[in-house]
């Protein structure tokens, strides 16, 4: 790689520095970049190849990472997991790929964030309880149905 590319690849590696990116996130970041520069499309595709080819980027891990990151510091639910992988760029087949072979439990899940939330709402009335844990779960990416199933175990368990 020549001097010229250099640059560019020491700004993609900075980048990459904070945590993993998916290959989208690294090529927006470094068309962004060229802009300013006199680098090309291509010179950014080269960068990214390499970046490739020393296994910094590949969007199969950043899946794996991403949902392990987002089910233990702030949990969310499959749907919304989903949404947000396909804005990062990564492809449908690797996002129902990766959901197909990993089954997250999403009902201990969604009663694990209610729990932590739960003092907050156990002085409201019941209706109320209800409404506030449901829109707090579904806003986390949860089902109906399974917000409902968390509010109950909770109800119940006092």
């Amino acid at each position: 790689m020549n001097d010229d590319l250099l640059a560019l690849l020491n700004k993609a590696y900075f980048f990459l520095k904070f945590r993993p990116r998916s290959e989208k996130e690294v090529r927006d970041y470094l068309y962004k970049k060229i802009k300013s520069k006199h680098w090309s499309r291509d010179d950014a595709e080269k960068v990214i190849g390499e970046l490739r080819k020393e296994d910094l980027i590949d969007d199969e891990k950043f899946v794996a990472w991403f949902v392990r990151s987002r089910t233990t510091l702030k949990p969310k639910g499959e749907r919304l997991l989903k949404r947000e992988l396909k804005q990062k760029g990564v492809s449908d087949e690797l996002i129902e790929k990766y959901f197909s072979e990993n089954i997250i439990d999403e009902e201990s899940l969604a009663f694990k964030i209610l729990e932590k939330r739960w003092l907050r709402f156990k002085n409201l009335d019941s209706r109320k309880r209800f409404e506030k844990s449901t829109r707090f779960l579904m806003s986390r990416g949860f089902s109906f149905d399974l917000c409902k199933s968390a509010f109950e175990k909770l109800e119940n368990k006092d």
